[in-house]
Formats: structure tokens, sequence, C-alpha cells
């Protein structure tokens, strides 16, 4: 097969060269980058050798393009001191326009190291081996794509040819393509499951793609099996082609396709296939669907369904594969150059490239001119932060349409509880809002609800994680489930009415503060059955904290229920939420008579209420009586923090506040040994400056002399200086080979994204 390289970016191009004279010369070539290394893209060094290749591929300018850029390389060639100089370039040449080549870069340069177009061609006939294993190059091919067109084959399918051929070009070769090929040629089917946006159907095409080249007849299915089966001829070869083959049949809840026997008829399908060896099946899934089938069909788990499936994520790509997404999709792109200039500028690809949310779909979208027209190259960069901060449409599609109620409310529960929970946390609080949603909504509950959730999600929009723990699976859920609640506020309801703890709620709560329109309008005409349940989730003994290690059970005090119940009931303005406010207010006070007051939680607790802007809400009394349980405290015992809080919160310039002063400074004198204490406890540089802040308000409110203080704290400030010194020289080999490592990684990427540049100027 003759190749005109058109299908290969510059970067693909190069990888090729790459193999092909590695494989021809029997060397290893060093790959640099250009633009760093004086004109160097591939070397061999060693033995006295110093064997220089560069690599132009120019299929837009062709030879007056490459030409004219040759003279800029001629100046370099002298300082590499090459003992010989080999020019690659996909441009057809004549002997002539060797000659004209050899004579522009000069050196002695032999006409015999000017490979082109054939020279390329020849070397990939005799490795057969390279030729394949870059199945991009004759997949892609103007050759098979003739082929393909021409084929009567076509004709009994609507298989968009043309579409899956500028797809392929795109495509970054990577194991996903030969390994799912692997799995059809010896299986005779390929289930290719994965996340929305992933890749499924582009993989799937490029199968197909491959079998339409070989001769093969398609069969696209577009309803379901039974459309095969009619299709299916024994000895014939056929290859059918079944995208989202879950999709109808096993849809949310509406399980009566099982009651249909549609499991049978894709088990039956299966095996017909497998037992002609002229058929094959290509079929794709998310992962979702496809873990709700196997979960409700016996007949589907029996027929070894996992053994034919190819599972894409986008965790699977790496930094340089993701690069190469953007890359190839921008270079093969319709975009004026305007828009590439605009990701182009301060390395603003590497921003997306790193993006946590990044995802093949979203790279489509935003390297579509018709997608993007209607906005301005200078508005461009903020059109793409924008996708890629909320990418919730990838998801909402599935969430609507292909999640059982199940599977809906144990990713609303994942979500209320930050996007990670432990199994023993996340059973319990799923089962409580899922009994919660379908009493509202009057959906039907089955024993084996959690089970199903579960096998939808896995892979999919969760994942686990450590010994029995979930997360989800890609930052962009959590932007999923935000639109959800921003579409629907009830949905909002649901989460409160059916929380099992109140960091849940607070969740809800933070969503109406950050300006989502009808979250809290929806709360508020809850009424009682959301009061009732912020009063529940208040009422248990312990709460879920998340701290910088984790997250953690804390025990309840009445100051925390008080402080954590106001601000609700200052803004949602309703008889429940004040009831309950001034019932958790009564059962703080009437507590201190036995017990003494969390001075921390004491002072959040009259923050909250110092802040209240409801006056049926406002209570002087209460304020006074929690400042003097503080104060009271405060001269037991207290430490540094918890003395810096109350003077804090305290106003105590006023007169008529000097008995207070005056406690705090007996407070400062009676635990001056425990906070002075606190100095070895101190870790990093933010608890040394958090106590040396403390010290000086305590001098510059309370007018205590700390001097002692601030010298001992100075001396251990000295001696955890020095250990972080040494410890930082330690560390410093590490880290900078991890830096190398990295810089390598992005000045790679660079280079690849320079002939972006380098080629829309030939």
């Amino acid at each position: 097969m003759q190749y005109d390289f058109q299908q290969l970016s510059p970067h693909d191009l190069e990888i090729l060269v790459r193999d092909l004279l590695q494989a021809d010369w029997g060397v290893v070539l060093e790959s640099f980058k250009t633009g760093r290394d004086g004109g160097i893209d591939l070397r061999y060094a060693r033995g006295g050798h110093n064997l220089v290749v560069q690599v132009k591929h120019y299929v837009r300018t062709g030879l007056a393009g490459l030409l004219r850029d040759l003279k800029v390389e001629a100046g370099k060639i002298p300082a590499l001191k090459p003992t010989r100089y080999v020019l690659v370039t996909s441009v057809p040449l004549s002997p002539a326009n060797k000659q004209a080549i050899a004579a522009v870069l000069g050196g002695g340069l032999a006409s015999s190291d000017v490979l082109g177009r054939d020279e390329l061609n020849n070397l990939l006939g005799r490795h057969r081996e390279v030729e394949q294993r870059h199945y991009k190059l004759w997949l892609a091919s103007r050759a098979v794509l003739d082929r393909v067109l021409h084929s009567d084959i076509l004709t009994q399918t609507e298989f968009q040819v043309e579409k899956v051929h500028a797809t392929i070009r795109r495509n970054v070769q990577s194991d996903a393509y030969p390994n799912a090929l692997d799995i059809l040629d010896r299986s005779r089917v390929v289930i290719i499951s994965g996340a929305p946006g992933v890749g499924k159907t582009t993989l799937a095409n490029m199968l197909l793609y491959k079998h339409l080249e070989r001769g093969w007849e398609p069969v696209v299915i577009r309803r379901d099996l039974a459309e095969g089966q009619k299709l299916f001829q024994r000895g014939k070869s056929q290859i059918f082609y079944f995208d989202d083959f879950m999709g109808a049949t096993f849809l949310g809840d509406r399980a009566s396709g099982l009651l249909r026997n549609e499991d049978r008829a894709i088990s039956d399908f299966i095996e017909m296939v497998r037992a002609s060896p002229n058929a094959r099946l290509v079929l794709t899934t998310r992962e979702h669907i496809f873990g709700q089938a196997v979960a409700a069909s016996e007949r589907l788990r029996q027929v070894g369904l996992n053994g034919h499936k190819i599972v894409l994520r986008i965790g699977d790509y790496s930094f340089a594969q993701k690069a190469q997404i953007l890359y190839n999709h921008l270079y093969f792109s319709d975009l004026p150059g305007a828009y590439k200039d605009a990701l182009l500028r301060s390395d603003f690809y590497l921003e997306v490239v790193r993006h946590p949310k990044f995802n093949p779909r979203l790279i489509e979208w935003l390297s579509s001119f018709s997608r993007v027209q209607a906005i301005s190259p200078s508005e461009y960069r903020d059109f793409v932060r924008n996708l890629l901060k909320d990418p919730s449409e990838v998801w909402l599609h599935a969430y609507d349409h292909q999640l059982s109620d199940a599977g809906r409310s144990l990713l609303l529960t994942l979500y209320s509880l930050g996007g990670k929970a432990e199994g023993v946390v996340l059973q319990p609080t799923f089962k409580k809002l899922h009994d919660a949603r379908a009493k509202r909504w009057g959906f039907q509950r089955k024993p084996e609800d959690w089970a199903t959730a579960m096998a939808e999600l896995a892979n999919a929009f969760l994942r686990p994680t450590g010994g029995n723990a979930f997360e989800v699976l890609d930052p962009s859920v959590i932007d999923l489930v935000n639109a959800v609640v921003r579409r629907a506020p009830e949905n909002a309801v649901d989460l409160v009415v059916g929380a099992v703890d109140f960091s849940q709620i607070e969740r809800v709560w933070n969503i109406s503060k950050s300006g989502v329109k009808g979250v809290r309008a929806a709360l508020v005409q809850g009424g009682e059955s959301i009061a009732a349940a912020i009063r529940s989730a208040t009422s248990r003994s312990h709460r879920l904290v998340e701290l910088q290690n984790g997250t953690f059970l804390i025990e309840w005090t009445e100051e925390t229920r008080f402080a954590a119940i106001v601000p609700l009931a200052d803004a949602m303005k309703t008889k429940d939420m004040l009831d309950l406010a001034k019932s958790l207010g009564g059962d703080m006070s009437s507590s201190w008579r036995d017990r003494e007051i969390s001075i921390i939680d004491g002072v959040e607790a009259l923050r909250a209420l110092e802040r209240v802007s409801w006056e049926p809400l406002q209570s002087p009394t209460l304020e006074h009586e929690l400042i003097e349980q503080l104060l009271k405290q405060a001269q037991v015992s207290c430490r540094s923090v918890e003395l810096s809080e109350i003077v804090s919160v305290l106003d105590l310039e006023e007169p008529r506040n000097a008995a207070n002063l005056a406690a705090l400074r007996a407070a400062f004198e009676n635990s001056r040994y425990e906070i002075a204490s606190d100095i070895d406890e101190c870790r990093k540089e933010d608890d040394f400056n958090g106590l040396r802040g403390a010290y000086e308000l305590f001098a510059s409110t309370l007018g205590v002399d700390v001097s002692p203080e601030l010298e001992r704290l100075e001396e251990v400030y000295a001696e955890y200086t020095d250990y972080e010194e040494q410890r930082a020289d330690q560390m410093m080999d590490e880290y900078r080979d991890r830096q190398r490592e990295s810089g390598h990684s992005e000045d790679s990427v660079r280079d690849m994204f320079g002939s972006l540049r380098s080629d829309s100027a030939d």
C-alpha cells in the first residue's frame, strides 16, 4: 500500500520515522525537542557516530514550504558537527528535488540521505511489523477510505464512513484498539464499556471500519438484536454493530425488557455469533447500564459477558496521551488560526491537558468550529475554561434516562457526603435517602436496590477506593449533581429529608448560599418536614466532620448544635425553625448546670447569635449567659487558642466591659503555664505564626507581659528552622528528579504543540 501520510500529524510522522529507522538501521535513536536542540529531531551518538535526523512533514505547503524552512535549518547544521545528516519528509521528491534540498542544506549532504514519500513507503514495505503497529497509518489512509467507499457492501448500512475516517485521524494510538481487536478476533464478540464521553463509540467505529476494509459486510443494529438475527447469514462474513446495546432494554427501572426475555435475546445472539467463524459482534454500553443489567439477569451473568469486555476510563490516559488527544483534534480541526493561537498562547493548552475534568468528548466540542463560531477568538479561552469547569452535559442524559431510581438515590447520597464515603456510612445513608425519595415520589422499593444501584454506578459514576470506600469517578460527576439540583431544587428537599448526618444538610445549605436559585425557597416551602429532618440530624450523638486527613465522627455539643441551627433559622425565617433554634438554645443554657462549657464551641455559638438579623431569633439574655460561661471557664483553665477566640469575639474597648477585660487578664495569668506549653506543640510554620499572633493579641488587648513566652517561642522556632533546612536538603535530590521528569514531559508536549505553529506558517 502506498501512503501519502496526510492522515498523520507532524508528531505522528516523527514517531513513525523513528520506529522505521530504528528497525532498518538496528539502532536506538534518541528523540529531541525542536527549538531547544538546534535542529535535531532524532540522533544516534555512539562509538564515534553523530548521526542526526531531521523530520519534516509539510503536507500543506509541499516542496516550496519545505525549501523555505530548510534555509533556516542549514544554519544550524555546522554547529551540530554530524558524521551523517539525514532529512526525512512526507513530501514526494524527484531526484532533482533531492539535489535542490542537498544544495540548500550544504555541508556535503548526499542526496541519498534525503528520504521522501517513496522512501518512507519502501521502508514500510520492508518493515511490516512497524506498519501494523502504527494502525492509524493504514486505518486512516486514503486508499482504505476509497476501498470502503466504493464497496457494494455499504449499500445495506448507514455507517458514516467519511466521518469515521476523520475521527481515526484524530485518534491517539493506545493499547485500547489492539486489545479490543484481539478480543474480537479471539472471541468474535467485544463489549466496549465506559463512562459518557470517554471514547467508546470511536473505538467501536474503528473496529467496524477495519472489518469493512477487509471486505466484511457491516450490519448496524438500530433497535434490538432481533434485527441482527434477521440479517444473520451463516457462512457470510458479517460484522454486527450495536451502539449502546443495553440502553433500550435495561433503561433505568424499566426492567420490562427482562420480562420479555430480552436478556435471552442478547445471550442467544452472542452464542450464535460465537459459533460462527464468519461473524463478529461489536457492542458498546455505559458501564452503569452494563452493571445494572448483569446484576438484574442471571442469564447474562452465566453467558460470561465480562470476559468480552474492555473498559475505557479517563484515568487510563497518561499526561502525554491527553496532550496528543488535544493536539490531534486541533491539528485536524477546522478551527481558524485565531482560535488555535488562543490555545497556544502562554501554553494555555497545558492548563487544558492537566484539567481534572479532561474528557475526549469535551475536546471534540472545543475543537469544532461549528460549536464555537458564535464565540469570538478573544472569548475562546474563557469558553474553554467554562466548559471544563462544568461539563455536566456529558452526564445529564445518562442520569435522566439510564439510571434506575435506586441508582439516582445512590448518586445523590454520595454527592451529599462530599463525593466520597466509607461503605459502612454510604449504605445506611443511601437506604434512608432512597426510602424518603420513594415515599415522596411513589416509586417502588426492592430488597436488592442497594446491589442494583452499586452495580449500575461502579466504574461509571463511582469507583472503589481504599479498603471499603467509594468516591465519584470524576470531578464532573459532582458538576452533574449540582446541575441536577439547580434544575430541580426539589432534589435539595429530598437530600435534607433523607439525610442521616447534619453534614449532608450543611452541603445542601451551602448550595443555597452559593446563589443557586430556588433551593432556599424549596427548603422554606418544605416547612415542618425540613425542620423535622434537621432536628433528627442534630439529635444524634455524633456528626461527620471532614478534616485534612480524612472524615471523622465528632461528638455534638449543645453549643455546636445551636451554632449549626441558628444561621439556618435566621435565613429561612419559618416558625418550625424558630422553635427548633429556641429549643436548642434552652437545652444549651440548662446543660451548664451539670457540665462545663466547651470554649471553642461556646465562641462558635456566640458568634452565630451575634450575627442574627431576624428579630424573633435574637436573644440578648442568652448572649449574656454565653459570655458569662466562657469567662468562667477561661479563668479555670484555657489554652492559647481558646483565650484568643474569646478575646476576638468580645468587645473589650467599651468601659462598661471592664469586668470582662479583668476576667480575661486573670484567665491569662491563671493559665500561663498551659498557654506557654502550646509552644512545644508547634509542628509547622503556620503553628508558630498563629501562636505568635495570639501572644501579640494578648499583649495589645489585655495589656499583659508576654515577653518570656515570645522569647521561648523564637528559640523553638530557630530549632525548627534548622531542622527544616536539613530536611529540605535531604529531599532536594528527589525533588529535582521529579521536577526534571515533569519538565521533560512538559517540554515534549511543548515541542509537539510547537509544530502547530510551524505548520500554520508553512
